[in-house]
């Protein structure tokens, strides 16, 4: 977490921030949160068969749920292209992301609530993006053209790890079957589509998008499955992001 701060002081100290800049902004530094309205995989479906065979005697209602603290960077260092009649304009650029995730299991059975968490993970993830202003205006700044919000299309690859504990509710319950804990690695696939506007010095923005995790157990921990498994996911984040504006004439050429 230093570096992260440590970072966000020098880019502050040599850059100007500017506001209601959505389209010419080099470096987008972006902090969110994100919660997932569904879940499915391997893993999930696990979990509910040992729920319903160790709750057999009612109907358990069982929910998974995954949530994340997120840091995102945009470098966008090229000029605006223009659409049509000068009246949209798009910039592309490559975007990192680095989240905590979290998998929440929660049990209601005949009026109490069981689980816990289930898996905890950190991801590094990098991929391309576009930024697209449908309406622009002409600027005073350096550029011919501004825009104070638009929307955002991303593809973002990358490795995992962190840990599972399987089980949550039941073991809440009085019993573990078996090894329930592991390391785990893997892999996770993002493709999406936000919204983002411009307000004073800061960008507010939303992010919709759907996720493909594959995990590999160290340890093998359900018995439905050997030591690799999928997850799928929609997301939303919601996030507050600082529009950094170099030095570009003494740092990146124009095109």
């Amino acid at each position: 977490m230093k570096k992260i701060y440590i970072l966000i002081i020098f880019l502050s100290l040599t850059s100007s921030l500017q506001a209601r800049e959505f389209l010419n902004t080099v470096v987008h530094l972006n902090f969110g949160g994100m919660y997932t309205f569904a879940s499915d995989g391997d893993f999930i479906r696990e979990e509910k068969s040992e729920i319903n065979s160790h709750f057999s005697s009612g109907s358990p209602k069982t929910s998974h749920y995954s949530t994340a603290y997120s840091l995102t960077l945009d470098i966008a260092p090229m000029k605006p292209i223009l659409i049509g009649l000068e009246d949209a304009a798009v910039k592309f650029g490559v975007r990192g992301a680095y989240r905590l995730n979290f998998l929440q299991q929660r049990v209601k059975f005949e009026g109490q609530e069981y689980g816990d968490k289930v898996m905890d993970y950190s991801s590094w993830m990098i991929g391309p993006v576009i930024h697209y202003a449908p309406f622009i205006e002409p600027s005073s700044l350096d550029y011919e053209y501004t825009a104070s919000g638009g929307f955002t299309f991303y593809t973002l690859f990358g490795k995992l790890n962190g840990d599972l504990t399987a089980y949550p509710a039941v073991r809440e319950d009085g019993e573990a079957p078996g090894n329930y804990s592991t390391k785990i690695t893997g892999y996770k696939m993002d493709i999406g589509v936000g919204a983002e506007i411009a307000l004073c010095a800061l960008n507010f923005g939303v992010n919709i998008y759907y996720s493909r995790t594959t995990i590999d157990m160290k340890e093998a921990v359900y018995s439905g499955m050997g030591r690799r498994g999928r997850m799928h996911e929609g997301c939303m984040e919601i996030y507050i992001g600082i529009p950094i504006e170099p030095f570009i004439k003494s740092i990146i050429p124009r095109f």
